[in-house]
């Protein structure tokens, strides 16, 4: 699914399918749908894991390379050993900073990204896209019932009611489905630090 695929859905939930006559712009489902992709990445982000140069005698590791980046999870350096020796570490600002001080040697960096959905492609899985459309749905409903609330007409009150009303049962059924592919939902393994 690419971001034109996934405006097409959000439209024909909305029943918005009417090229001549939106009732929302492009830009504004466009909107609707980063807003909710990016609050589906905090609970389901992409798992990474890169092997990075560290630098000898230097305690800061590059992570510039680490595109949609959201949380750093674990560094394990020096790789290899077991048990697992994994650095405390800090990350401020965009940089990264170990205990221990580097030797040239790769550091493993276990990280959290951000998912994309854009022109051409997703990683977004198939099965999850309905949480994306439920949530721009939702989203783009309760927008258009701020917006009616003060053009008041017999026929704008009842538009309204209605909006408000199927746009908080989309969101209702949108958080639901967040919370059941949160990560802090399941059991997720941490290892300790050893000492030495």
């Amino acid at each position: 699914m690419n971001l034109t695929e996934m405006r097409t859905r959000v439209r024909e939930d909305l029943q918005d399918t009417d090229a001549q006559n939106y009732r929302w712009t492009d830009d504004e489902v466009d909107g609707a749908i980063t807003r909710v992709v990016i609050e589906y990445s905090l609970h389901a982000p992409i798992e990474q894991q890169d092997d990075i140069a560290t630098t000898d005698g230097d305690t800061e590791l590059d992570i510039s390379s680490l595109s949609g980046l959201l949380e750093i999870e674990s560094v394990e350096f020096p790789i290899g050993q077991s048990p697992k020796y994994l650095q405390r570490f800090e990350y401020w600002a965009g940089h990264l900073y170990m205990e221990d001080e580097g030797n040239g040697n790769d550091a493993r960096v276990k990280w959290l990204k951000k998912h994309t959905l854009d022109a051409q492609s997703t990683t977004i899985p198939a099965e999850h896209e309905e949480i994306i459309v439920l949530g721009a749905t939702g989203y783009l409903a309760m927008s258009a019932s701020a917006y009616t609330v003060d053009r008041a007409s017999i026929a704008g009150r009842h538009a309204t009611i209605n909006y408000k009303a199927w746009g908080k049962e989309r969101l209702d059924r949108y958080d639901k489905k967040l919370k059941a592919v949160s990560r802090t939902s399941k059991v997720i393994p941490h290892e300790l630090y050893t000492d030495e």
